[in-house]
C-alpha cells in the first residue's frame, strides 16, 4: 500500500499531528493549525496521500469546498515470537492479576528466561 516516499521533517510533523486526530482534520484548518501556508500544506498532504498514509475526502465548510484529511489505519500482523521467551509466552497475555509491571514475579521470571535465551 505505502509507496517509497521520503518524508521530511514537515511531512513527519504533519503526519504526527493528523495521527492525533482520528476523526480527521479539515485541510482548510490544518494549514492554520500547523502555521504553514495553504500551498505548502497542500504539497505535504499530496506527499502523504501518495505514500498511502492519508486520504482526502472532499467536503464543504461554510459553503466552501475543502478536504477532510484522515490517517489510513492499517493493522499489521504482530510477530508472535515477540511474545515468547524460549517456549514460554509472556504471562501478561492471559494474566488476571492486578499488579504493576515493576512488581510482577511472573513477568520477572519470563524476562530472565528471555535474557538467558538471548545469551545462548
Amino acid at each position: 500500500m505505502s509507496k517509497d516516499v521520503e518524508l521530511n521533517e514537515a511531512d513527519e510533523k504533519t503526519f504526527a499531528y493528523l495521527k492525533g486526530h482520528p476523526k480527521g482534520v479539515l485541510q482548510s484548518d490544518l494549514w492554520k493549525d500547523l502555521d504553514v501556508d495553504s500551498r505548502t500544506c497542500s504539497r505535504i498532504i499530496k506527499k502523504l496521500e501518495d505514500a498511502g498514509l492519508v486520504t482526502r475526502e472532499e467536503t464543504k465548510k461554510d459553503g466552501t469546498r475543502t478536504f477532510l484529511i484522515t490517517v489510513v489505519h492499517t493493522s499489521e500482523a504482530v510477530n508472535p515470537a515477540l511474545f515468547m521467551a524460549g517456549q514460554t509466552i509472556i504471562p501478561c497475555v492471559a494474566c488476571m492479576e492486578e499488579c504493576t509491571v515493576e512488581h510482577c514475579k511472573m513477568l520477572e521470571d519470563w524476562i530472565y528466561e528471555l535474557v538467558f535465551d538471548e545469551m545462548e
